[in-house]
């Protein structure tokens, strides 16, 4: 059997959407106040050095050109050219600019000194989704400590570019780039926080993250906890104890959770009959599949099916 990549199918049921606002010239004084939002933003200093400071820390942070900063949880924070610095709200000065303005723009008197790049990523919240429930709050690739990644600096480069030009397709580029950034991003953190217990961590450790391979290339409702943990060469018992101590809850709920998911999914965007969902999902009849889909999401198969109609 195929092994899958449990991440970037995470991604796709999450439905990730990565979006740039701008990319900007900013004067010598300028300075931005980011409410929390329920989705995650990100800057990127192209030129220039900044500060940012999060909603909960007392002292501010330097931020280098280069530097790359991300809230996935979307935290509140403020971010400007001098720790002290006026601000403006975020979403006002977005609309500004988006509008065709820019309440910092450079003059004559006041060059250009600093290039932002600001977006954000959104995701679908209503999932439940134990990755969403284990984004970090805080990502930061400091420029200075990280030469390997300035390939991801080219790419953001890139993405300035194009959230500077209104060339044809350029909002695809955007898009589809700013989804590149958010997975590198999580790759950075996932690298940090090896060991550490969390969905994230488990993507990237030897044993859970195969075990997650392994859910999320099955087609066939193939795995169970019996098998999965044969596979990894660990007893039922001790392979449920990390399962669940990483992923957040015991494998037999994930794999029902997963399925569910997958079932929803194809129910929404798919034309399969329910005969053949109920049986890639593990169930032998259409009525043990809508009696468990039921109990799962609290909606009939037929309901979603029309909602997604």
């Amino acid at each position: 059997m195929e092994q899958s990549d449990a991440l970037a199918d995470v991604l796709k049921t999450i439905r990730l959407k990565g979006e740039s606002y701008f990319c900007s010239d900013f004067a010598s004084r300028w300075g931005m106040e980011i409410d929390y939002n329920q989705n995650g933003l990100f800057h990127v200093v192209v030129q220039g050095r900044c500060w940012l400071q999060q909603h909960n820390e007392s002292q501010p942070l330097h931020l280098d050109q280069g530097d790359i900063v991300a809230f996935p949880t979307g935290c509140a924070h403020l971010i400007g050219s001098h720790s002290r610095s006026h601000r403006l709200p975020a979403q006002q000065v977005v609309e500004q600019i988006q509008s065709g303005g820019n309440p910092f723009s450079p003059h004559d008197l006041h060059p250009v000194t600093h290039t932002l790049l600001c977006g954000s990523f959104n995701y679908d919240f209503s999932l439940g989704h134990p990755f969403l429930k284990d984004l970090p709050c805080f990502i930061h690739i400091k420029a200075s400590e990280t030469p390997n990644l300035d390939w991801l600096r080219t790419i953001a480069m890139v993405l300035a570019n194009e959230s500077h030009t209104s060339s044809p397709g350029s909002s695809v580029m955007v898009d589809r780039l700013t989804e590149v950034l958010f997975i590198q991003l999580i790759r950075f953190y996932m690298d940090q926080h090896k060991g550490d217990l969390g969905y994230i961590s488990a993507l990237a450790d030897p044993q859970i993250g195969q075990a997650l391979n392994l859910i999320h290339g099955d087609e066939d409702a193939y795995w169970n906890v019996e098998r999965l943990a044969s596979e990894l060469a660990l007893s039922r018992t001790a392979f449920t104890e990390k399962f669940s101590a990483m992923v957040g809850m015991p494998p037999k709920s994930y794999l029902v959770d997963w399925r569910m998911q997958k079932a929803k999914q194809r129910l929404q965007q798919g034309d399969d009959s329910m005969f053949t969902i109920a049986e890639s999902s593990g169930y032998s009849s259409e009525a043990a599949f809508s009696k468990a889909f039921k109990q799962h999401f609290e909606q009939t198969p037929g309901f979603i099916r029309r909602q997604g109609k």
